[in-house]
């Protein structure tokens, strides 16, 4: 035996032997589509459980309420207010354009990371630009505020320290039940097409996107920037991420390519920058591996990239923006050209 096929065969025996190795409820990779289809209707509901500590927060009126606007390039930004659960309010900024595009059109969650708002992601200059840009080109987006003093039972200072291993209600679980309210009260407004529903994010906004659309079926398109990596790398090397992304039931039970596999066969761009330091390139590579099996099996290996660029921990819009033109199109959008 060759050293060239030596190293084939010692690759392709980790491949398929690792993950029992790293979470108990991984997807099988020799899965058929139809035991693939049932590992992801268990594990959603199992991953419910471990965002909510059990049963979700009570669906409670909305009591809505829209505050001041302003005017911006080709769209109006307002303040909005709801009740997500019984004494808990989401707040954040809707863009809406000044001149549709059509009567219905998609809807896009725009989620900022650590020490940022709703107006960094409108906020052109802000790392956190893709709502600005998004809404210039005639999206409807909302911007959840997501930072920890709109989250119940956590501290500025759970950045560092121990993992903790008791909270009541995961963060985590707290950002992902807020986006779900968020798209079930903005779906009783006029002029949202529920077939065309988008979620993005960076760093901390790209965690929550990605446990948000494997919790809600109803997002097609999901772009994750700065986030991807493996279970291990994130919280027992000697990289420090915020306590706040920390889930204390999904240790060895999911890896992070499990919660992405469960957002196959819909649209996801995963974006990861060469130069990441805190998401190590070498590691999102691995755990994308895992991914693109789990969309292989689900028949939709086209519905899947890994958008690697020269940059940091960082987004880069070109390649998401194709993606939202061609899975999200605005009505404009889709005419032909005369």
């Amino acid at each position: 035996m060759s050293l060239h096929t030596r190293k084939l065969v010692l690759i392709t025996v980790w491949f398929f032997t690792s993950p029992l190795f790293s979470a108990q409820k991984s997807f099988p990779l020799n899965a058929t589509p139809e035991e693939f289809a049932k590992w992801q209707k268990e594990t959603r509901a199992l991953l419910s459980d471990l965002l909510f500590n059990g049963v979700p927060p009570e669906e409670v009126p909305f009591e809505a309420t829209f505050g001041k606007s302003e005017m911006r390039e080709n769209y109006e930004l307002t303040e909005l207010s709801f009740f997500d659960r019984a004494g808990h309010r989401t707040t954040g900024l809707v863009a809406r354009p000044l001149k549709p595009g059509g009567e219905k059109l998609p809807l896009v969650i725009a989620c900022h990371g650590h020490d940022g708002d709703a107006y960094d992601v409108f906020d052109p200059e802000s790392m956190y630009f893709y709502g600005d840009y998004l809404a210039k080109k005639g999206y409807i987006v909302f911007a959840p505020n997501i930072e920890h003093e709109y989250l119940e039972g956590i501290t500025k200072t759970i950045h560092w320290g121990l993992l903790p291993k008791k909270v009541n209600f995961p963060w985590m679980g707290q950002r992902v039940w807020m986006v779900k309210r968020a798209i079930d009260f903005l779906l009783t407004q006029p002029g949202i097409d529920p077939e065309k529903i988008g979620i993005v994010g960076l760093s901390n906004g790209s965690m929550t996107s990605m446990f948000a659309s494997a919790f809600d079926p109803r997002i097609k398109l999901t772009v994750c920037s700065g986030s991807l990596i493996m279970y291990e790398r994130m919280w027992h090397r000697e990289l420090i991420h915020c306590r706040c992304q920390y889930i204390p039931r999904m240790e060895g039970v999911l890896d992070y390519y499990d919660v992405f596999a469960l957002i196959a066969p819909r649209a996801l761009v995963i974006q990861n920058g060469l130069k990441d330091p805190i998401f190590p390139i070498h590691s999102a590579v691995k755990a994308f591996t895992f991914i693109r099996r789990a969309y292989v099996i689900a028949g939709a290996q086209d519905q899947v990239i890994l958008d690697v660029h020269e940059g940091a921990h960082q987004f880069q819009m070109d390649v998401p923006s194709a993606w939202f033109a061609r899975v999200l199109p605005i009505p404009e959008q889709s005419r032909p050209v005369r």
